[in-house]
């Protein structure tokens, strides 16, 4: 028998500039925090 899939949720994304080369995806606000501890400066672009 075939198993049914797992529905996954969807968080929302936040878009972060860390320099200027580095653009990453944060999950949540949590993680945001432990990036702006090593990147003062950074740039939140969007939250998608």
């Amino acid at each position: 028998m075939a198993k049914k899939k797992k529905i996954k949720e969807l968080q929302p994304k936040i878009k972060v500039r860390l320099d200027s080369r580095t653009i990453i995806t944060v999950r949540d606000e949590s993680k945001l925090d432990f990036w702006r501890e090593k990147y003062p400066n950074l740039e939140v672009i969007k939250d998608l």
